[in-house]
């Protein structure tokens, strides 16, 4: 899974021809290199994918924050918001079922927009805090932990932790989120 694979002598971006071929994404069907701006585009919808960038030997995982992905809460999927707010001091953390995400958030600053709760209520992410949230974790990663406790009586805490190694097994990278037992 390491190293370019069947990609070693690709050097252009089958989507739009650049010639910038450094990053894929763990979670998509295929292990295809694209350039920087394609790998943005094709994850408007699917911030949680993991994304690595070919370093000239090995792969790097980046965040598609890093990248510039910036997510708009309030408005239908695609739509742009003519007053966004970002995240408090934009540090947006977000939990699923592949790992913990660095996410880059705005929310509806619009007249008519939803409390900041209720923005990530509707995107089916529960906010850690009602106050200026900066951590949320997914409906998903939410019922998973809900059923896998009924049977393994797996603590909060391990469960964080198991997730916390999906991001980052080797522990080279400290989590901002951080769960006391």
């Amino acid at each position: 899974y390491d190293g370019r694979g069947d990609y070693i002598h690709d050097t252009i971006c089958s989507s739009c021809y650049s010639d910038t071929l450094r990053f894929r994404c763990k979670d998509c069907f295929g292990t295809e290199l694209c350039c920087h701006d394609c790998i943005v585009a094709t994850h408007t919808k699917n911030p949680m994918h993991r994304i690595q960038e070919w370093r000239g030997s090995y792969f790097m995982t980046v965040s598609l924050k890093k990248l510039g992905l910036r997510v708009q809460l309030g408005h239908p999927g695609g739509a742009k918001c003519l007053l966004p707010k970002r995240a408090f001091n934009d540090d947006f953390i977000l939990i699923d079922t592949n790992g913990i995400h660095e996410i880059g958030l705005d929310f509806c600053g619009c007249e008519t927009a939803q409390t900041h709760t209720k923005q990530l209520l509707c995107t089916a992410w529960f906010p850690a805090t009602t106050t200026d949230p900066r951590t949320t974790a997914t409906f998903r990663i939410l019922e998973q932990y809900h059923i896998l406790s009924f049977k393994s009586k797996c603590s909060s805490y391990e469960f964080y932790h198991t997730i916390a190694r999906l991001s980052d097994n080797t522990g080279l990278y400290p989590r901002k989120v951080c769960l006391t037992s």
